[in-house]
């Protein structure tokens, strides 16, 4: 039975008694809001007219995560380009328990994170059918003012340190992430493997409060998060931006969704992308306040200048941009297939897929093109 709401109306996970000030679940959480309710209007007493019957609504599982990526569905839904489906939407608290949700048939259509994207190509045939706003700009890995780290000098790059002084750092950080994906770069730039420091597995969400509470030497962070770590003083001692990561946000469905519902997730991305569309083309501030209160109902405190920040530093991509990037060439690949095969290499590297996986998720086309052929 579809549950009665009127808006994006947070159902905490299991978790939630672990939540922190700014916390929206713990790792592995979810919220879900649904489609409200409607009926026909009653025809006028005496009529002899029957009523018509309202238009069968199209059923849809959509999945996010509480972060700007999910906007599109937070204004189409306000704006009633989603009054179409009988949907519900499920904000997860990263791509590792999005994939996860898979099995049990609990999404079908959604975002995530250039992480999520790729595991959940190879462990679970996860399509990717677009970009979204992307984290390049927004990722980063952040210290205390007093980090003995600032006392060494920035490399050309502007990486805080030597080998010698990253060495048995606890360091915050979400797994199977582009946050750790930035860890790993790091740490790969300086010469060192994840084996030289100690990651403990924490959402962002969660990693924030605890690192200002006083946890471990450095946090991982994506936006807004980053944002509010500058306000705070923390000092970024290495990001996406300065080690040349490309960080894209990707749209996604799942393969059931694609083998048996193509039309439904053809017609849910168009919506999707147009909502992006006019996100950006409308005023900043009024997609930041959208933003803001977005984020300030899924349980993340944002400050209003920060959400102006966010939506500056992570506009939608456009139809055309989005077209370009899913483009087949001569030899049937595209630039979105050759971005995502670099994280695909970069992850082989550190043990996180094989060789095999890679060339599953190539054989299995896990960036489907035939979805944006058709957007208009």
């Amino acid at each position: 039975m579809k549950k009665l709401s009127r808006g994006l109306k947070s159902v905490c996970s299991l978790a939630l008694a672990l939540m922190l000030t700014m916390s929206l679940v713990a790792c592995g959480g979810s919220s879900s809001s649904a489609a409200p309710a409607s009926s026909a209007a009653p025809a006028p007493a005496g009529s002899s007219e029957a009523t018509p019957a309202p238009a069968e609504k199209i059923p849809l599982k959509i999945s996010h995560h509480p972060y700007i990526h999910a906007l599109p569905s937070v204004y189409a839904e306000q704006n009633g380009m989603y009054d179409k489906y009988d949907y519900e939407i499920t904000q997860y608290s990263g791509g590792p328990t999005q994939n996860e949700a898979i099995s049990s048939g609990a999404w079908e259509v959604g975002s995530t994170g250039t992480g999520g994207a790729i595991l959940g190509a190879s462990g679970y045939n996860l399509k990717v059918i677009g970009f979204t706003c992307g984290d390049t700009n927004t990722t980063d890995l952040w210290v205390r003012p007093d980090s003995p780290l600032l006392k060494a000098a920035q490399d050309e790059n502007g990486i805080y340190g030597t080998a010698a002084d990253w060495k048995g750092m606890k360091i915050l950080c979400p797994t199977g992430t582009s946050c750790q994906m930035v860890l790993i770069g790091t740490l790969e730039h300086l010469g060192l493997s994840q084996n030289d420091v100690e990651v403990i597995d924490m959402s962002v969400a969660q990693s924030f409060p605890a690192f200002k509470a006083g946890e471990a030497d450095m946090v991982a962070l994506w936006s807004p998060f980053g944002f509010a770590a500058e306000k705070e003083g923390w000092v970024k001692v290495s990001s996406a931006k300065q080690l040349g990561i490309n960080l894209p946000c990707l749209v996604v469905a799942t393969e059931d969704a694609v083998k048996n519902r193509p039309e439904v997730v053809q017609d849910w991305l168009q919506t999707y992308l147009d909502a992006g569309v006019a996100l950006n083309d409308q005023e900043t501030e009024k997609t930041a306040q959208l933003l803001f209160d977005f984020e300030k109902q899924e349980g993340i405190k944002m400050e209003e200048d920060v959400s102006i920040l966010e939506v500056e530093n992570r506009p939608f991509p456009t139809i055309e941009e989005n077209k370009a990037l899913f483009l087949e060439d001569a030899d049937g690949t595209c630039e979105a297939e050759r971005i995502l095969l670099t994280f695909a290499d970069f992850m082989i590297s550190q043990g996180k897929l094989t060789e095999a996986d890679k060339q599953r998720m190539i054989d299995n086309n896990f960036v489907d093109t035939s979805f944006m052929k058709n957007i208009k």
